[in-house]
């Protein structure tokens, strides 16, 4: 404690341990930001990709993209804890180093898969898959660790607000996905999309090697154990408290949120194009525009979801949070549009709420795990997100060409209120300090 209260430097409201620089949150930052592009750039691209390249047929649009958003959750549900339990073994720079360099040479590569389909004269969806697989795999070990990093960079006064910081550079990162990268391929071509992505991810990486300090790892010897102790201690941990299997379960739902909203607004505008004599490209780049409005409005209020997660309670912001972010999914339900003025007002709500449900949960779970397995317990915490992607994204695929276009947004709002029940009843009965 003495240290924590020794040390006055501050960023972004933050307070800075002795041994850290603002570089290295700076460099922590950039790579949120690129984590962000890196899982939203193929929800932008794979629309138009798939339609105009790969040539899908209408009937199976919705299944086919839904499907290879699912896969890098499949990969997430496999991989995500094993690779949190070797950042708490080997430290999280230089696996995210890795993660960043070999995914931004499969995105490039994924862009040639129409390409590689002509050459080795097979199925151009199967290459497709195969690209679209690995590069999810490779993805798995760069993203995950941005969380953990600024747990171990932050005190528990501020963490709230470091979680917001990232929350905060995620959300740009996705707003430059959709408001940026969705307007490539109308102006320079599909093409040019991949290699803009793929050259950030790559220059990213020497952000990464250079700028990250792997602080908690110097000073402990947990990296002597076996991957099998460390899971052990770990699922512990979970099992003894009820608020982090809350948070588990807040995880689950508030990544789903960005990966619906996202997925499911851009298959529904390149799919409805043709009803309102639209191309493809320029419905691509209005939904693009309608998700980015979620991204700034989540900009905008990250500053004050770390506040209130600081101040006001981590369950009592979760709460908060999830129930703004169900209503606004219920709202888009009723829509017969997405290319009207409605939609654009209430993904405003969506993006006011949803960042505070990920701030809030990520800086309790940090809170209540401890320091030689937090790793390992966000690794289970991101599968967790994983898996609510993964179920939620699979249902809306479905529904979405057996049931209407928003029928997804109706059972993703409706799962939402039900985790704010949920963490409104652990909040009453456990209070804010429970362990």
């Amino acid at each position: 404690m003495n240290t924590e209260n020794a040390s006055k430097r501050k960023i972004f409201g933050i307070e800075m341990p002795p041994d850290l620089h603002k570089f290295n949150f700076y460099s922590l930052f950039w790579c949120s930001m690129v984590m962000l592009i890196g899982i939203t750039a193929p929800t932008v691209i794979q629309p138009i990709y798939l339609k105009e390249v790969i040539g899908i047929a209408a009937k199976n649009f919705g299944k086919i993209n839904t499907t290879l958003v699912v896969m890098n959750e499949v990969a997430s549900i496999l991989l995500i804890g094993y690779v949190g339990l070797l950042s708490d073994k080997f430290g999280r720079r230089n696996i995210m180093t890795f993660g960043l360099v070999t995914s931004g040479i499969t995105f490039i590569l994924y862009g040639y898969a129409h390409n590689i389909a002509a050459l080795t004269n097979a199925s151009a969806i199967l290459w497709v898959f195969v690209l679209r697989s690995l590069y999810a795999v490779f993805l798995q070990f760069a993203w995950p660790h941005v969380f953990t990093i600024i747990g171990d960079y932050t005190y528990e006064s501020s963490r709230g607000k470091g979680m917001a910081a990232i929350g905060l550079t995620s959300a740009l990162g996705s707003l430059v996905a959709f408001s940026v990268i969705g307007l490539i391929p109308r102006k320079f071509g599909i093409l040019a999309a991949f290699y803009t992505c793929g050259i950030i991810f790559l220059l990213s990486g020497l952000v990464s090697h250079f700028g990250i300090i792997d602080r908690i790892v110097k000073s402990k010897e947990s990296h002597h154990k076996g991957e099998l102790q460390l899971l052990k201690e770990a699922w512990q941990v979970v099992k003894k408290s009820s608020p982090l299997k809350m948070c588990y379960g807040a995880g689950f739902v508030s990544r789903a949120n960005v990966g619906v909203l996202g997925s499911i607004v851009m298959i529904w505008v390149v799919r409805a194009a043709h009803e309102f004599n639209m191309p493809s490209s320029k419905a691509m780049a209005i939904g693009g525009i309608s998700v980015g409005i979620s991204g700034i409005f989540g900009i905008l209020t990250a500053p004050l979801w770390g506040i209130l997660t600081d101040r006001w309670g981590r369950m009592r912001t979760i709460s908060l949070s999830l129930g703004i972010t169900g209503l606004g999914f219920l709202l888009l339900y009723p829509l017969e549009s997405p290319f009207g003025t409605a939609l654009k007002l209430i993904v405003v709500i969506i993006g006011a709420g949803q960042f505070g449900a990920m701030t809030a949960s990520t800086t309790l779970a940090t809170d209540l795990s401890p320091k030689q397995v937090l790793g390992s317990v966000l690794g289970g915490f991101n599968t967790s997100g994983a898996l609510g992607i993964f179920i939620l994204t699979s249902i809306g695929g479905f529904v979405f060409d057996s049931f209407g276009y928003t029928s997804p947004f109706l059972i993703v709002g409706i799962v939402n209120l039900a985790v704010c029940i949920w963490c409104t009843a652990i909040y009453l009965k456990y209070g804010e300090k429970s362990q």
